[in-house]
């Protein structure tokens, strides 16, 4: 049997560490009190008692804020990556009980580019629980489908569901190399109108045929280009993809294609990087998202999608 320390020091001292990160994380004895559901002078007696168990100062005092010391910064850096490693372990460790099917519904550009490549993060953390996919952009009728959790790309207003969100997308124009210096688009948007528009016309449900590039335009106060002479496509990839074989310029989600352009397959011939209307939501119904095994896959997603997250 592990042998359990139960020495009041140590334990003393474990509780004085959690009060110290409460106060290093708010920058506050007030707010730290308050999530610790204690007095601003209980919070500070214990850490200077702290203090005084460890032999160095942990925070400079001013009359109204507070600043970690060195020895109050590097212990602070060393206590968050010990927290949040016990945090995933603790996570790891209810999750492997977590087991079962899952039907997930999700766009073909997201399935794709996004969540495939992270799956064996998931699988990992969750050996027990196995994801079927289905790939859609429409809007899902919980009540009637066998669909569990479903992504969506959209406003965020879906009445009646559970709707957390994912990501915020942004867009910029792309294209292959070649196209854009054949075209001499760098930094040159009057050259615009000289190309090839590659169009998702089924870009999130109700959008118009042309929605991501009007909107691109309007917000990058271009007015006069002709959109009509296109090549359109139903997914989004597709269009992507079309880019990459130098038949004309897409607008790219950004979170979906930042592997394409970091390995050079695309490029940005302009420096207008819109903040999207439409961004990635997780739905489900509310009466299951308290459901361990759709807990455990939204929780996985929220997180996995801010680390992501472009800055």
């Amino acid at each position: 049997m592990a042998h359990v320390n139960t020495n009041p020091a140590s334990t003393r001292m474990l509780g004085n560490l959690h009060c110290f990160s409460c106060v290093a994380r708010h920058m506050s004895f007030t707010l730290a009190a308050d999530e610790l559901c204690l007095t601003q002078s209980a919070v500070s007696h214990r850490i200077k008692q702290l203090e005084t168990q460890l032999g160095f100062s942990l925070f400079l005092r001013f009359n109204r804020r507070i600043q970690l010391t060195y020895e109050g910064e590097q212990l602070w850096a060393v206590l968050n990556d010990s927290l949040s490693s016990l945090d995933m372990t603790i996570r790891d460790l209810r999750n492997q009980d977590i087991g079962g099917h899952l039907t997930v519904s999700v766009p073909p550009s997201f399935a794709q580019h996004w969540i495939t490549p992270r799956l064996s993060q998931f699988q990992k953390q969750n050996p027990r629980l196995f994801l079927h996919f289905k790939t859609h952009s429409r809007l899902i009728d919980f009540s009637r489908e066998n669909i569990d959790i479903a992504i969506y790309y959209g406003s965020g207003d879906y009445p009646g569901l559970h709707a957390q969100r994912l990501m915020t997308e942004y867009l910029q124009p792309v294209c292959s190399p070649e196209y854009a210096r054949e075209h001499d688009l760098y930094d040159k948007r009057e050259n615009l109108a000289q190309c090839q528009f590659l169009h998702d016309v089924n870009a999130w449900p109700d959008a118009g045929a042309h929605a991501e590039w009007e909107y691109w335009c309007e917000a990058s106060g271009i007015a006069s280009v002709d959109l009509s002479g296109s090549y359109s496509f139903d997914r989004s990839e597709m269009a992507v993809n079309a880019a990459k074989h130098d038949l004309g310029i897409a607008m790219g989600r950004l979170n979906l294609i930042q592997d394409d352009i970091n390995c050079g397959e695309l490029v940005t011939p302009f420096a207008q990087m819109i903040r999207a209307k439409q961004h990635y939501f997780a739905v489900c119904h509310p009466d299951r998202v308290n459901r361990p095994a759709i807990s455990a896959l939204l929780q996985w997603l929220s997180k996995t999608a801010a680390q992501d997250k472009l800055a």
